[in-house]
């Protein structure tokens, strides 16, 4: 464990650097960024192993740094113009200052001038995604199979079936008016930066045809990215299919879960602290479509002594 940086900052700032090297950049995005983080927090930098990490602890701004001389080499051995960057915020509060934070950490960190993308993953009512039925609940698969069977032997779909199912956990549904107004602050703070070129592209990820052209209506800048968890919905909604053909927006599928790292899990790397905002980068060499570089960027803090 790395103390330095627990003990004298309210805030801090860890990068796991470059994994795709490595057997970390080969799993589920949330077992990634847990085992990047223990890593970087855990490993002995002074440990003579083969496997050991070169850590630094940057005591100005509050940063543990994983293997960033590494990533930078991965960085610069293609020029900007031959690379793209991606770049994913995972957001359970609703906070513009971690927006600010998650996206001020990427283009330092990264030592780039703009990203070409940058989508944002808001889910501030994780829990609320559970089945509220008293019986054994079906997957939406499972459901949408039900429906063929019923049409394919004669019978007509239930009212059960998985278009019921996915409107009732839609992000609309279960986040309401109120998710809807404050993603839109946040998706302000993503505006900012794309209007000064820091952003090429925005994205949204896992909103339902409905709260998607309510961002859409309202932006300066509108998104031109959307993302679908198929892990939740296995087959995209017509009505968002729609949405984003008639309005030209980039339809793509992800298995990310909605929480990418439960506190429970994150407090045994780092006690005392709780995540505000994580975020994943992927960077490709553009003529090759090759996957150069990727890794995780995690904000988190101490809680305020007047919560305590």
């Amino acid at each position: 464990m790395i103390p330095t940086i627990t003990k004298n900052y309210q805030n801090v700032v860890i990068s796991t650097g470059n994994i795709i090297n490595n057997e970390l950049g080969q799993r589920q995005s949330n077992e990634e960024l847990y085992d990047g983080l223990q890593k970087t927090l855990h490993d002995d930098p002074k440990s003579s192993t083969s496997d050991s990490v070169v850590v630094e602890i940057d005591k100005l701004h509050g940063r543990v740094l994983c293997a960033t001389q590494e990533l930078n080499s991965k960085l610069t051995e293609n020029g900007r113009n031959e690379i793209s960057i991606g770049a994913k915020i995972f957001l359970n509060k609703n906070s513009t200052e971690s927006v600010n934070e998650a996206l001020e950490a990427l283009l330092n960190i990264l030592n780039v001038t703009h990203v070409d993308n940058v989508v944002l993953a808001y889910h501030p009512n994780v829990a609320s995604a559970t089945p509220l039925a008293t019986t054994t609940p079906r997957s939406p698969c499972a459901e949408a199979a039900a429906a063929a069977a019923a049409v394919s032997s004669g019978g007509a779909p239930s009212s059960n079936s998985s278009s019921v199912t996915d409107s009732a956990n839609s992000w609309s549904a279960r986040n309401g008016d109120q998710g809807i107004s404050d993603l839109k602050i946040l998706y302000k703070g993503l505006e900012r930066y794309a209007l000064k070129q820091q952003i090429k592209q925005l994205g949204i990820a896992d909103l339902d045809a409905k709260a998607l052209a309510e961002i859409y209506k309202t932006s300066e800048v509108a998104p031109s990215i959307a993302q679908v968890n198929l892990a939740a919905c296995c087959v995209v909604p017509v009505e968002l299919q729609e949405f984003c053909r008639d309005h030209e927006l980039v339809l793509n599928t992800h298995s990310d879960p909605e929480l990418l790292l439960p506190e429970e899990r994150f407090s045994f790397l780092a006690p005392g602290y709780t995540i505000d905002w994580s975020l994943r980068y992927q960077v490709y060499v553009r003529c090759r479509g090759v996957l150069t570089a990727k890794g995780y960027i995690v904000g988190a803090s101490k809680p305020s002594r007047a919560n305590n």
